[in-house]
């Protein structure tokens, strides 16, 4: 017994799979491989032993070494082209590389007989005190077998931006429980489209687990995750599933997404459609005033889902004043904003460029709003040759 848990037995170990789905194809694509002790106690969870500081690294990675040998056999025999995702902690590789120039995970998978392509490495969460440069050659040689890397629970704990940068995983993994306990009310959302762009932005797709309700399923979709992980769908279990168990939930889900979206945007893009016979394109703005004064003569035919509306140059500088609503729906002027420059925002530039040659209007993703933290969009159209107005809408 250590601290009131035993070390398993080696027959008693027993990997658990839990599906993950793809949103590209609504079919199972991967597992990922979790430990288990069964016994005539019934099953448990092996995160107790995981935990338990009295145990022993050697022990620890001796039962995971044997889980792992398992996960990967029994993958190796199913029919099924799925990929095994296999948590590894930083430390556990870097070492055993360093000490035997040799990666026990590689010698599982060549012994078996398993495709490298179907493995994806998940490095987790864990504070690791050597260099970044070291541990990421070692992930390379996973990599040049022809494995997969993934960063698990991106935006918690030590899986930090340093780590990201040097290991410049295939995958990025969030755990939407995780990132709901550490914001506030719904910031995690915030976090969560910033996630979605630094994946886009290293080439990198956006694994989201922990999903637990549909809404938690839409959220991952505003998100733009590729793939999907949760109890929506299943737990952990000692057998693989049909690839298509969970193709017909995604296939609805995914219908009632497009339907939300589509209505959401058909509202966006009606203000552009009442903006188009209220702002003339070649109308021109001299000073401040004028600005205010074309702003006041929009007012009334404006949707009420824009909440704030102004005017810049091209060179960033605002002229007008800012036009807010107030918490019964009325405008408010609020001069203070004239002369504020927003050339630092990075879409500023080239949404102007765009708008100059194209002659059009156009609506922004949408962000967390600087002063109210609401989620927003913003509609932008020219007016004259160096003048455009800006409306914010509630998204």
């Amino acid at each position: 017994m250590l601290s009131g848990y035993r070390m398993p037995q080696d027959e008693q170990l027993v990997p658990y799979f839990q599906p993950i789905l793809s949103l590209q194809t609504q079919k199972i694509t991967a597992y990922e491989a979790l430990g288990r002790m069964v016994d005539e106690g019934g099953v448990r969870s092996l995160g107790p032993f995981f935990q338990n500081d009295v145990i022993t690294d050697e022990q620890h990675l001796h039962v995971d070494r044997i889980l792992r040998e398992k996960a990967i056999a029994r993958m190796a025999r199913a029919g099924s082209g799925a990929m095994l995702f296999l948590n590894l902690k930083p430390s556990w590789i870097y070492r055993m590389y360093k000490a035997t120039g040799e990666l026990p995970t590689l010698q599982f998978i060549e012994k078996h007989g398993l495709d490298p392509s179907r493995v994806v490495i998940e490095v987790t969460e864990e504070e690791f005190h050597g260099r970044l440069d070291e541990l990421s050659s070692v992930v390379d040689v996973y990599r040049r077998h022809g494995c997969l890397v993934a960063i698990d629970d991106i935006g918690s704990g030590y899986s930090n931006y340093d780590r990201i940068a040097s290991i410049q995983p295939n995958i990025l993994k969030i755990d939407l429980k995780l990132l709901k306990k550490s914001a506030m009310h719904d910031g995690y959302k915030a976090l969560l489209n910033s996630f979605s762009i630094l994946s886009s932005q290293m080439g990198s797709s956006l694994l989201i687990e922990g999903v637990e309700t549909k809404r938690d399923l839409y959220h991952s979709l505003r998100a733009g995750a590729r793939y999907v992980q949760g109890f929506l769908f299943s737990e952990a279990g000692p057998c693989l599933q049909q690839e298509d168990a969970y193709e017909s939930l995604l296939k609805e889900e995914l219908r009632r997404y497009t339907e939300q979206e589509i209505a959401r945007y058909r509202e966006l893009f009606s203000v552009q459609n009442g903006l188009s016979g209220l702002v003339r394109p070649d109308a021109q703005i001299a000073s401040a005033e004028e600005a205010d004064a074309m702003i006041e003569s929009l007012l009334p035919g404006i949707e009420l889902n824009v909440v704030r509306i102004y005017i810049c140059r091209d060179d960033g500088c605002q002229v007008s004043s800012n036009y807010v609503r107030d918490a019964i729906g009325e405008w408010e002027k609020d001069a203070r904003y004239r002369g504020s420059n927003w050339i630092w925002r990075p879409y500023f530039i080239p949404n102007m460029l765009r708008m100059s040659h194209q002659r059009q209007g156009m609506l922004s993703q949408e962000y967390t709003d600087l002063d109210t933290s609401r989620p927003m969009q913003t509609y932008s159209c020219p007016i004259g040759d160096t003048h455009y107005l800006f409306l914010d809408l509630q998204a």
